[in-house]
């Protein structure tokens, strides 16, 4: 399974969700962010960030065990394909894997988790999450972060085959609340502070385990994978997605009449 995360308008969490997903799941995370990647600053990693040698294997083969090896353990049970903290030399390596890192990926048996950073429709590397099963929107639980994830999910869903909102905290807004007014699934993940702290240094430890954070998180990579399930038995096309090119179709209707 590809999960793909981003942010709108800077909204916050993308990397911790993305990381402790990567730790429940027992998968690989993918840092796929334009403006740099983070996990050299937080693990302090050495080395040549590996999604170069990714990017340069994608040219001469596209097989995906030799794509996953290219995934180093910044932390127990955290393993991670890690991007170059520059944001322009991140950019442009990112842009020259041309669409085929996810494709290449698909047939793993296991979940990879893309860390796709703050997204835009007008990046020259939108589509860098097109081919993710799932895309999580992650945002805050406030009047901006919600104003902001209602204003872009239309532009998410034009490029991801499936969207899902995922909220950092749940105050002052629930999930029930914020999916009323965005119109798609809605998760929590816990802000647990001390909880990421715990997962940096020891990675997915017992203790980590027992923390806000991973249970929150746990939640919600049930009902990732679960939607998930749910679509690939449907007749191809999940309700999240009906949904919203029913939105698009009243909008044009609204708009020609």
């Amino acid at each position: 399974m590809l999960i793909g995360l981003v942010s709108l308008k800077g909204g916050p969490g993308v990397t911790s969700t993305a990381v402790a997903l990567t730790a429940l799941s027992g998968g690989v995370m993918i840092e796929l962010d334009p403006s740099g990647g983070s996990i050299d600053c937080w693990h302090h990693a050495t080395g040549e960030p590996t999604l170069v040698p990714t990017a340069s294997a994608l040219r001469r083969q596209a097989v995906p065990e030799a794509i996953v090896g290219f995934a180093t353990t910044v932390a127990p049970g955290v393993r991670v394909i890690r991007a170059p903290t520059s944001g322009p030399v991140a950019e442009s390596t990112i842009a020259g894997m041309a669409d085929r890192l996810l494709p290449t990926l698909a047939p793993v048996d296991s979940t990879i988790v893309v860390d796709a950073g703050r997204w835009a429709r007008t990046q020259p590397t939108a589509r860098r999450i097109r081919d993710c099963d799932v895309v999580g929107v992650v945002c805050s639980p406030t009047i901006e972060g919600v104003a902001a994830a209602r204003s872009h999910l239309d532009h998410v869903a034009h490029v991801a085959r499936r969207v899902h909102v995922i909220a950092v905290g749940d105050q002052p807004y629930c999930a029930n609340e914020i999916a009323e007014v965005v119109q798609a699934p809605v998760s929590v993940v816990a802000w647990d502070r001390r909880g990421l702290a715990q997962l940096i240094e020891t990675g997915a430890s017992k203790g980590w385990a027992r923390s806000a954070l991973a249970r929150s998180t746990r939640v919600v990579l049930d009902e990732l994978t679960s939607a998930h399930t749910t679509e690939n038995s449907d007749d191809g096309a999940g309700t999240t997605d009906r949904a919203l090119r029913h939105r698009h179709q009243r909008r044009d209707e609204a708009t020609h009449a």
